[in-house]
């Protein structure tokens, strides 16, 4: 059954919540519109907020409450004005352990003036959410997955009207339920509500029960290397994954003979058969190798503005199962780094070809060349943990540092780029251009 533990914690959190916390409550929701996306193994909430301060006083803080078992699945969170785009500072303002819940606060561009609305959306994207339900199920046959969430809007404020809608990716939809009994079919589309004059805090579970043939795929762990040189004017870049299907795993023993006679509907199971990446378009050197070696199941192409790596593991990934392996490349420095005032300037996405993966934790180490010394790094997003380290190759003396970030919960909206910068020492600036002088001399000789 769907996270039943889950359901419980949060309505309990949601109950106590309603008594202990309190903040100034300066706003009234005139109306607020949900639209969550789950469709893919993240789900993705948009919500459209019109608000109208109800106090005597200029207003500029808007806050929002995410129950602690939803915040520990929230990989971002971001608002922004609705007419004009600009973005919102949002930033978590207050966690009250003893109670479960965690507060987020909204600085609006200008301050609420009384009786004055102001329109913003908020979107966030959380992971793990979508559960299989029922959790096994025969080699051949479809998924169904299960969303829970609330029929209202978790806020402080008193809400004119709220509606909720929920988008699968099938219009198979098992069964659907809301406050009230509030809720329709349109297509792949539920809708729960609308619902009028709501009390703060108020709670009432909204569960859609749905046909989801893709396959949950969870990186568990992934390490990705990144090593520049400056000698042979080449960036590696070696990624670790350590791949789950948290899909319903197979009620029996896997049968291959069955497997193979059924390759016509594979597309509609949760099984994993393949993965495509995206490489730069200088790629070369590509490689593909698990535990027990080089993995022949893969294609490697290079078109006019991008390189493409399809790969396909030892076997197919069912639900419950893993794999593991490891690729990587070599591609042209100029595409990534550049020559600044001080130094060089590394430019390079945190991760990639994310796509409709959750990872559990991304572990990003940049290798500098050996003499550099970092000035500066700069990340479009925070970070759980950040080091550094000495990192030794072939026919290093000194070492070469070695800059470690990490971030739990990353998706795809995390695929952003990030700048590293650092300066070289003059000794190795010289050794450096004497070793390529020598080199092309031999070359030419």
């Amino acid at each position: 059954m769907f996270s039943v533990r889950f359901i419980l914690k949060l309505t309990l959190t949601l109950y106590f919540s309603c008594v202990v916390l309190s903040f100034p409550l300066q706003f009234q929701n005139s109306k607020v519109i949900r639209s969550i996306d789950v469709r893919n193994t993240i789900a993705r909430e948009e919500i459209g907020i019109r608000a109208t301060n109800i106090d005597n006083i200029p207003v500029s803080d808007y806050y929002l409450y995410l129950p602690t078992p939803l915040n520990e699945k929230l990989a971002t969170i971001k608002a922004y004005k609705k007419n004009t785009k600009q973005d919102l500072t949002i930033e978590l303002y207050e966690i009250d352990a003893q109670k479960g819940m965690h507060v987020y606060r909204v600085l609006m561009d200008k301050p609420i003036q009384p009786a004055e609305d102001t329109v913003f959306i908020v979107h966030v994207a959380y992971s793990h959410s979508i559960k299989a339900l029922p959790a096994k199920l025969p080699q051949i046959a479809r998924q169904f997955s299960v969303y829970a969430t609330n029929s209202y809007f978790i806020s402080p404020y008193f809400t004119k009207e709220v509606k909720t809608t929920v988008v699968t990716p099938t219009k198979n939809i098992a069964s659907h339920k809301g406050a009230g009994d509030q809720s329709g079919i349109s297509g792949n589309k539920v809708t729960y509500g609308p619902y009028h004059n709501i009390p703060p805090f108020s709670f009432s579970m909204a569960t859609c029960h749905f046909e989801n043939p893709k396959p949950l795929i969870t990186i568990t762990e992934l390490q990705r290397d990144i090593e520049i040189s400056h000698w042979g004017n080449n960036i590696a870049v070696e990624e670790h994954y350590a791949l789950h299907n948290d899909g319903a795993s197979l009620d029996k023993e896997f049968n291959r003979v069955q497997y193979q006679m059924t390759a016509h509907i594979h597309d509609q199971l949760n099984v994993l058969r393949e993965l495509h990446f995206t490489l730069p378009a200088s790629a070369r050197d590509v490689y593909f190798r698990d535990e027990i070696g080089n993995v022949s199941t893969s294609n490697f192409r290079v078109e006019k503005e991008k390189a493409v790596l399809d790969i396909q593991p030892r076997y197919p990934v069912f639900g419950g199962w893993n794999y593991t392996w490891y690729q990587g490349y070599n591609a042209d420095l100029g595409q990534f780094v550049h020559k600044s005032k001080t130094g060089y300037i590394l430019n390079i996405k945190y991760v990639d070809n994310v796509n409709d993966m959750t990872i559990d934790k991304a572990v990003v180490r940049v290798i500098l060349p050996e003499g550099a010394v970092l000035s500066k790094i700069t990340m479009p997003f925070r970070l759980d943990q950040s080091s550094e380290e000495k990192h030794y190759t072939y026919f290093d003396s000194t070492g070469r540092q070695m800059i470690i970030l990490t971030k739990n919960n990353v998706i795809r909206d995390h695929e952003e780029y990030f700048q590293v910068n650092w300066t070289s020492l003059a000794w190795m600036s010289v050794l450096i251009y004497s070793c390529r002088l020598n080199m092309n001399t031999l070359q030419f000789a």
